[in-house]
């Protein structure tokens, strides 16, 4: 493939044309002051098509940038031969991956236009990879269905507001639940666990109940707690899990509730844990007795042999709460 340089006179670049397009960043402001200080070190690579117009090939937001500074005329790189679409594209994609990483929408979008020409994943993975991609066949297929979720997801994963794996999640929902819980995601910044969990109890309390996802997410309850200006981002997501557990598992967090008063109200001293079944499921309970010399043991033992006699250890093995 021949390219030649030459100086262009801006206005003759159309950014309208978006065929070979793969960046998703629009900021201009970090890489206009770049330009500014040092130079457009990297000239836009662009295909000359008639009447004096030219499209880009590979730097769109370089030349967005020139532009912003007010550059009558910008240095580019012109494949000066007749060259298909695969080609131009191959050129585009490599030289984006071999100058920085790409993002996963990044990703994405080179998968997605590469599949027009390449559409088993095995023949893909290996044509990507000759250009800088590190995909394999499984993670095509995983891009494939991110490339289809609406543009607002996908600024926010290309961002990292929303992980890969998660948006895996929203895509299979219905678009405004999707935007509902990337608002949830975006509001709280819970961690990948507490994402997925919300996401999880979500799901299942709206089949639970035979309601909507979005008539979950949007219950007074949850949208109150979200908007509360009185709590802090933590806060928030503690109750908001609390919440989602109580309406999902009402019994578990009623006995759960139960079992922390009751265990405040004993006093164990810190040589003695309980530990209730997990998941508050079940009836096996366990002890951690923790000392040092004999003395330590009988005083340990001490408190056993009056906590067998303790109400309020009766009433957590037994399972016997008031209501509160």
């Amino acid at each position: 493939m021949q390219i030649t340089s030459d100086v262009l006179e801006i206005n003759h670049i159309d950014l309208n044309d978006t065929s070979f397009k793969i960046s998703t960043d629009k900021s201009l402001e970090i890489l206009a002051d770049s330009i500014d200080n040092v130079g457009l070190i990297s000239p836009p690579i662009v295909q000359y098509i008639t009447d004096n117009r030219f499209i880009v090939v590979s730097g769109f937001r370089r030349v967005a940038a020139c532009r912003v500074l007010g550059w009558q005329h910008v240095d580019a790189r012109i494949v000066t031969e007749t060259q298909s679409d695969l080609q131009l594209l191959k050129l585009a994609i490599a030289d984006n991956a071999f100058n920085r990483q790409l993002n996963v929408i990044e990703q994405s979008v080179s998968i997605s236009k590469l599949s027009a020409f390449f559409p088993d994943e095995i023949s893909l993975s290996r044509e990507s990879q000759k250009l800088g991609l590190n995909v394999n066949p499984k993670l095509i297929k995983k891009l494939r269905i991110i490339n289809s979720v609406n543009n607002d997801l996908k600024e926010k994963i290309g961002a990292g507001i929303i992980p890969f794996s998660i948006g895996l999640e929203l895509v299979k929902m219905e678009q405004s639940e999707a935007i509902a819980f990337s608002q949830i995601i975006e509001e709280l910044h819970p961690t990948l666990n507490h994402q997925k969990e919300i996401i999880r109890l979500v799901t299942e309390i709206s089949r639970l109940n035979d309601v909507s996802i979005l008539d979950v997410i949007n219950d007074c309850n949850v949208a109150d707690i979200i908007s509360n200006p009185e709590f802090d981002r933590n806060q928030k997501m503690k109750k908001v899990r609390q919440y989602l557990k109580k309406m999902r598992y009402p019994e578990i967090v009623r006995f759960e509730t139960n079992y922390l008063t009751c265990l405040h109200r004993i006093k164990l001293p810190d040589a003695i844990h309980l530990n209730p079944p997990a998941e508050f499921e079940g009836n096996n309970f366990s002890m951690n007795l923790h000392f040092q010399n004999m003395s330590q043991c009988k005083a340990v033992i001490d408190v056993l042999n009056k906590l067998q006699d303790h109400p309020d250890f009766a009433k957590i093995l037994e399972k016997e709460f008031e209501d509160n």
